[in-house]
């Protein structure tokens, strides 16, 4: 997260989870493990205001393709 906030444009990476959402929690497990002590809610608030969009991407009716774009900072989800 602090790599990506440096105040420079552009930055991209990958997680593995079942949504968007659960991609935003499994991050911020994953900060809390490296024994940072801060609290979920905050790391999640964090990550919402320094990532701007996650792309879910998987398979549907065996094609692939975009399945879900969250904002996380808007809180706005689109489903495809």
């Amino acid at each position: 997260l602090e790599a990506i906030n440096t105040g420079h444009p552009g930055s991209i990476s990958t997680i593995h989870a079942d949504s968007p959402v659960l991609a935003l929690e499994r991050l911020a497990l994953m900060v809390m493990r490296v024994g940072n002590r801060q609290a979920r809610r905050d790391v999640l608030e964090y990550a919402a205001r320094t990532i701007d969009v996650i792309v879910q991407v998987g398979r549907r009716g065996g094609r692939r393709g975009v399945l879900e774009v969250h904002l996380p900072a808007s809180n706005l989800l689109w489903v495809g």
